[in-house]
Parts: C-alpha cells; structure tokens; sequence
C-alpha cells in the first residue's frame, strides 16, 4: 500500500500503516506538542516527542517511541508500539489493528501505562477509530478516567493535504456528565504533518 502523507495515525491514535524506509516527518500538535519520527527500515518507525521549548523545563516531557508493523497485508495490518519518558519515568506498551486500506479504514489499540517506581498501578488505555477518505472519528479511554466517572475522549474532523503536508482540522469533547451540561460543544484540535524523503 502506498504511504500518504498521515497514515502513520489518526488524530493521535497510531495506525498500523509506517512509512517507507529512508523517510521522517515532523508533526505539529494544537502548536503545543511537536514530534519528530523517522523510519530507519521499512515497517519501523523511531521518533521523539515533546512539548514546544517555551522553557527549559521542556526537556522533562522529552519522550522517546518506537512502532514496528509485524504483520500487513492489503487489509489487514497489525504494529507494536511502545514509549519512554526518562524523566518521570515511565513507558507505553501497545498493539495496534488496522483493517481496510488506509483511506478507509477501522483501528483498535490497546496500550499499558506503568511507571517503574511500583507506587502506582499500570493503566490501561483503549484507543478506537476509523477513517472515511477525509472524514476521521476517534475514540480514548483511559482505565483510571473510567473508575472515576469519566468516559473518554471524543475527536472528530477531517484531514486535508497533499504530496509533502497534511492538515487535520476537528474537535474534541470529553465525556461526563458535568461537562454533557455544560453546553461545550467541542475544543479545537489543529495538527499539521510534513513528510521528508522519497
């Protein structure tokens, strides 16, 4: 299948779709959250993200990821990921299932969140989404938001772009019941994608 510019995830979730081997990309999140990713093998993604360096203190947010696609196929694919933050410390460790193509597509990823200090207990958190040609859908929960009454995240927009650049334009909602009263609609999510390389 060939790589688009984006495929790589959805609004935040990742897909199972990497890029081709020798290329990297630099994403931009709400002009917030910045991260770098290339893909030194074909199926492999390694990368680093990090809050924007408005202070020193940015550097504490550095996180280190890396995705390895195990298995593809022309509707079926399916990828480990994992993350790593020194300065707290803690780590990711995920799966991801893509099924369709990457312009149509319905994914699950299921992750766990632990910190290597033993006073907390390891997170789990589902991610749930789908893609419609330009149309994006996404889902997130985390174990801990569940216990306390809070249902997720919702996101939802659309992607534009072209040969080198997406843009991804939406909302995202929290769900619980304070907030369904409240009358928030959504919040805005802005995320733009350059892709480098062949």
């Amino acid at each position: 299948e060939v790589y688009h510019v984006g495929d790589h995830e959805l609004f935040l979730m990742p897909t199972s779709y990497t890029m081709p081997k020798g290329t990297f990309y630099f994403s931009d999140y709400e002009l917030v959250f910045l991260n770098f990713t290339a893909a030194p093998f074909n199926r492999t993604h390694v990368g680093v993200f990090t809050l924007f360096p408005i202070t020193s203190d940015f550097l504490n947010t550095l996180t280190f990821g890396i995705k390895q696609n195990y298995y593809q196929s022309h509707y079926f694919g399916s990828a480990v990921f994992g993350s790593f933050t020194p300065d707290y410390p803690s780590f990711t460790l995920g799966n991801v299932f893509s099924i369709g193509t990457p312009k149509t597509s319905l994914h699950l990823a299921l992750s766990l969140i632990d910190d290597f200090t033993g006073d907390t207990k390891a997170q789990t958190l589902i991610m749930v989404g789908a893609r419609y040609h330009v149309i994006i859908l996404e889902y997130t929960n985390l174990k801990s938001w569940a216990d306390n009454d809070f249902d997720g995240i919702i996101t939802f927009g659309f992607r534009f772009g072209g040969k080198k650049i997406s843009w991804d334009l939406g909302g995202f909602r929290p769900i619980n019941e304070a907030i369904n009263h409240s009358g928030l609609i959504m919040l805005p999510f802005l995320k733009a994608t350059v892709h480098f390389g062949k």
